[in-house]
């Protein structure tokens, strides 16, 4: 897979650009000393290990997903997480990963977690993709999220 703009690249020992959502559990940048710029949760962490595993630095702007999903298109952002799931309405704005777990949802449902990358940039959302699919997120979510 080839990136047209470089980015697995531009960001291998350098800084990943992430918008993130506040989506409690899976992002938090309200509660427990979390902050838009340290923010916590399940997908912050995954994301910051993906980041040492390459040799960067994650730098965080938090917004709404509309707002970061417009930033992704635009190119100022690398990826987004928030609890996105398979369901994403953003599949025509971004590039959306592979499902890496699967949670409880709404009454009852099977939700799919997702990222969302940049459109074409496919050796970085390889990368990312890999390392997400051996991470066994499922086993780190609390009994009452499992499907």
């Amino acid at each position: 897979p080839a990136d047209p703009e470089g980015t697995l690249n531009r960001v291998s020992g350098g800084t990943i650009r992430a918008g993130v959502s506040h989506d409690p559990l899976w992002s938090d940048i309200t509660t427990g000393g979390n902050t838009e710029e340290d923010p916590g949760g399940i997908e912050v962490e995954l994301l910051e290990n993906y980041a040492a595993s390459i040799g960067a630095e994650v730098e965080w702007q938090a917004g709404g997903e509309e707002q970061l999903i417009g930033l992704l298109a635009e190119q100022e952002l690398d990826v987004v997480v928030g609890g996105l799931t398979d369901k994403s309405p953003w599949e025509s704005d971004a590039a959306i990963t592979t499902s890496y777990a699967e949670s409880k949802g709404i009454a009852g449902s099977t939700d799919k977690q997702v990222m969302a990358t940049q459109m074409g940039e496919n050796a970085f959302m390889t990368s990312l993709e890999k390392f997400l699919l051996n991470e066994n997120v499922d086993q780190q979510l609390p009994e009452e999220m499992r499907p």
